[in-house]
């Protein structure tokens, strides 16, 4: 019988500090990994190790897949640096090894810069033909087929569920990195998908991960509305929250129908009181 390769997904957590790992109920699941899981063949095995719950002890691979933010940068490159000593190829990803990708390049064998839905399977296909890449450029897809995470990996420990319903932001903040990594164009997903996979989430409480939920035009308010009203119309009972701009006040239909829907919070970018600055911003 033909032995299976092994994909290893670790969430590194910093060893300087603990961050918002202080507060299990103020953490959510590593969606990145979940999506990279779902992505992968299914004729692979795959581990997530996550960091948030279960310290770091060696296991067993073919690949690794690290994702890092910069706070858990210098952990992820710790652990990267053991399976490449033993010969064992290893592939970062996530915000910071996109924005400094020759920084993460010494560390790991392979880089993947931005969203990784467009390169995952070259990858994949590269490492098991033995041509695996220094790095892989991805681009911006339509959310129109996003596969759903493989929330099976993850962690029970988590107290929130997450979702994501978009991707992208038409503003060019200089405070902000979504534009730079996630690209200017306000990308959705199927609002029959999202209330799907929402639906699957095992929490009863979820986090609503995207960066703006209500967007900037009378189109993607009016979306928001049917994700509220679709998750009414199935008698879906969770609590969820979310990320806005200021202008969802503008809204009231959707924040009426938010609530019945189960919002309990609406986390607001208020960057400035100032307009001048906003403007400069």
């Amino acid at each position: 019988m033909t032995k299976r390769n092994k994909l290893l997904l670790i969430n590194p957590l910093s060893t300087k500090r603990r961050g918002l790992i202080r507060d299990q109920q103020s953490i959510f699941p590593p969606m990145a990994l979940g999506i990279i899981a779902a992505l992968t063949p299914e004729q692979w095995e795959i581990e997530l190790v996550d960091e948030n719950f279960e310290r770091f002890t060696y296991r067993e691979a073919d690949l690794v897949g690290i994702t890092a933010l910069t706070s858990q940068v210098t952990r992820a490159y710790e652990l990267a640096s053991i399976y490449k000593e033993k010969g064992i190829s290893t592939v970062m990803g996530g915000i910071h090894v996109s924005m400094l990708p020759d920084e993460a390049a010494q560390y790991a064998d392979s880089v993947v810069i931005g969203e990784a839905e467009s390169v995952w399977g070259t990858l994949i296909h590269d490492f098991e033909s033995g041509t695996l890449k220094k790095r892989y450029q991805g681009n911006l897809l339509p959310l129109v087929d996003s596969p759903f995470p493989r929330i099976d990996l993850y962690h029970p420990g988590y107290v929130f569920g997450s979702v994501q319903t978009t991707r992208g932001c038409p503003m060019s903040c200089d405070f902000c990195s979504v534009h730079t990594f996630n690209g200017h164009q306000y990308r959705a997903r199927p609002v029959k998908d999202v209330v799907d996979e929402f639906e699957k989430i095992p929490q009863q409480k979820v986090y609503i991960v995207d960066d703006n939920l209500i967007g900037y035009t009378k189109k993607s308010a009016d979306r928001v509305l049917e994700i509220c009203r679709e998750i009414i119309r199935r008698g879906i009972k969770k609590d969820w929250l979310c990320a806005a701009s200021m202008n969802i006040a503008d809204h009231e239909e959707v924040l009426h129908y938010a609530a019945k829907a189960g919002c309990k919070m609406i986390f607001l970018g208020i960057e400035s009181e100032l307009i001048d600055q906003l403007e400069s911003a």
